[in-house]
């Protein structure tokens, strides 16, 4: 009896360490800058995680060697605790009048993420800025927030704007990580120049979404493993995937919002979408986009997502007028 004792603690134990590992390393992924490869197999069972299109990647490509052909601009910012922040600036030559702040997706960063929308942008004159996120491309950091200091960074990039551009208002425009962080900005917004947020296939929360896939591409239920994972993060972070909400600043929201997402996105799932529009408290308008996947909406319906967004400005123009 005793030996089965025995046996049954060393089995828990054993149980424990490789869920402790396993949790480590969907943490690793999740989150740090510094990430462990991971199994070409894994990638292609993620929802919406798996998608190649060569046409897409070409075109994206040429795109990106197209924006960095223009005259863009490096900007370094030193955060309040001594981060060095790094961005893009695009000026027209003939600017229309607004200046646009985007913001990029995780593990991305601001020329890769806006290489089909910011050359557009700069042809109709707005002035474009593209910070690469704390965490990500150039920019300081070993972590990634999905918001919560991506948020308070974009804010001292809003300043930025205010100072070298008196007067223009600024409209924020994010995907994915980038639409949660600018949504996660939408009830800070009283008294700067920001006028209003475009969103692009952003999820409801971290936490929701982190669930969503657990459920979805393996099937497993929140408890232990995103607890786990969660703790890691509060440990060493200093935040919890619940507090990167952007569903509860909707919910506080001071400016407009427009909602876009891909009517085909699997990774942030569409109804997403729906839940933060009900949430919204503010003006706001939804577009979505048939057939597009995740972070592609743009490049599916270019012409029909450049309308929406310039209507959109003018609305909260006159709004404010």
């Amino acid at each position: 009896m005793e030996a089965f004792w025995v046996g049954l603690g060393i089995t828990a134990a054993v149980i424990a360490v490789l869920l402790l590992l396993l949790c480590g390393f969907i943490f690793n992924q999740l989150v740090w800058r510094r990430t462990i490869p991971l199994p070409r197999f894994l990638g292609k069972i993620i929802a919406g995680g798996g998608v190649r299109d060569d046409t897409y990647e070409n075109a994206a490509a040429a795109a990106l060697e197209h924006l960095k052909s223009l005259p863009l601009e490096e900007i370094t910012l030193t955060a309040p605790d001594g981060a060095h922040l790094i961005a893009r600036l695009l000026v027209p030559e003939k600017p229309n009048g607004k200046a646009v702040l985007a913001c990029h997706g995780s593990r991305s960063t601001g020329l890769r993420e806006f290489r089909f929308t910011a050359p557009d942008l700069y042809e109709k004159g707005y002035v474009v800025l593209m910070p690469d996120h704390r965490g990500c491309g150039d920019s300081d950091g070993k972590y990634m927030g999905y918001g919560t200091h991506e948020s308070k960074d974009s804010l001292l990039w809003v300043q930025y704007l205010e100072e070298h551009f008196p007067g223009m208002p600024i409209f924020l425009l994010g995907v994915s990580l980038g639409g949660a962080t600018v949504l996660m900005m939408s009830d800070r917004t009283e008294g700067t120049a920001v006028r209003g947020v475009i969103a692009d296939c952003a999820y409801t929360s971290a936490w929701a979404e982190f669930s969503y896939q657990l459920h979805t591409s393996f099937h497993l239920p929140d408890f232990p493993l995103l607890h786990l994972c969660d703790l890691y993060c509060r440990i060493f972070c200093g935040y919890s995937f619940r507090d990167a909400s952007p569903i509860d600043a909707v919910r506080r929201a001071k400016v407009p919002i427009l909602f876009v997402h891909g009517g085909d996105d699997l990774y942030v799932p569409y109804y997403m979408q729906g839940e933060l529009y009900d949430a919204c408290v503010t003006a706001k308008e939804k577009l979505t986009v048939p057939g597009a996947v995740h972070a592609r909406s743009f490049y599916t319906a270019p012409e029909a997502y450049m309308a929406a967004m310039e209507r959109f400005m003018e609305q909260c123009l006159g709004a404010k007028a």
